[in-house]
């Protein structure tokens, strides 16, 4: 498994309407944030990761701060990763900063991000924009203290050809800004260059959905998904957990979506995915630690 990620709530207030997660009225378990962690945390290859996701896990506080204290128990090394629209951070401002590994995605710039060194900004990158809008919005959100960023092309999403062209323009000025950036030794990490899914948008690895179920995929928790989870299925915490099947969440999207929007969503995934090849070849968007281990 590649990861463990914890579903806190499935409650959000902002329900984007680009988000295609089910919102309900649930929160996990005090008792299944602990044995979750127990149980498949130590399972995991190093460098091991845990995801606090959602709904907006912030939320609970409560649970965001106790897994991460349950995080540390277990390995003191492994990275926890905490997915959030920012609500409620202030509340967690010392804990957070005060643990090491401690990722904080943000849905926007605007929270302080220099007091959060591992900050990630995810870009979203919808139809209808510019590359010069593009440029001008990723330059902003260096100013504002990220120098990580997740970009984020709006999949399940209609496309135009003559948007996906857009596109290609928009990432290579974000790739003009990189190397304006690194010209003058400011190196950005662009973080989709090491993180790899077997279905665009969703992540793989063990699920731990609010109610204790365990998925191979968060694509389990879509609406469009629901008929379909089963095939994700592979218990509850606290017994046994099935093997996750390779091409499960492939099947789930095909079965979840329209065709013509999966066509969609692959293209611009492609587009993504050249993007980071682009980038890889010229030595673009690593963290500088990184970037001193590369061979001469």
């Amino acid at each position: 498994m590649r990861g463990l990620i914890l579903v806190l709530t499935r409650r959000c207030e902002r329900r984007c309407g680009f988000c295609p997660q089910e919102f309900i009225d649930s929160d996990m378990d005090a008792a299944v944030v602990d044995g979750a962690i127990a149980q498949l945390l130590p399972k995991l290859p190093r460098p091991r990761r845990l995801k606090l996701f959602g709904g907006e896990p912030l939320l609970r506080p409560d649970l965001v701060a106790r897994a991460i204290d349950a995080a540390r128990r277990v390995d003191r090394d492994a990275v926890v990763e905490l997915s959030t629209r920012e609500r409620g951070l202030g509340a967690l401002t010392g804990k957070v900063r005060g643990a090491a590994g401690v990722e904080i995605f943000a849905g926007s710039p605007r929270f302080e991000a220099r007091l959060f060194p591992r900050a990630v900004l995810n870009v979203l990158l919808a139809p209808g924009e510019g590359a010069v809008e593009t440029a001008a919005r990723v330059l902003r959100a260096r100013a504002a203290g990220f120098s990580r960023w997740n970009l984020l092309p709006a999949y399940l999403t209609r496309w135009r050809r003559d948007e996906r062209d857009a596109l290609r323009r928009r990432f290579s000025g974000v790739r003009l800004v990189l190397e304006k950036l690194a010209r003058r030794g400011d190196f950005v990490e662009v973080v989709n260059l090491k993180r790899t899914s077997s279905v665009p948008l969703f992540n793989d690895g063990w699920v731990v959905d609010a109610d204790g179920a365990v998925y191979s995929s968060n694509l389990a928790l879509t609406v469009a998904a629901r008929a379909h989870k089963r095939r994700l299925y592979l218990g509850r915490v606290g017994g046994g957990l099935e093997t996750a099947s390779p091409d499960g969440a492939r099947e789930v999207l095909r079965r979840s979506f329209p065709e013509d929007l999966l066509a969609d969503t692959f293209a611009v995934d492609g587009i993504l995915g050249g993007f980071c090849r682009e980038l890889r070849e010229a030595g673009l968007g690593e963290a500088p630690a990184d970037r001193q281990a590369r061979p001469c």
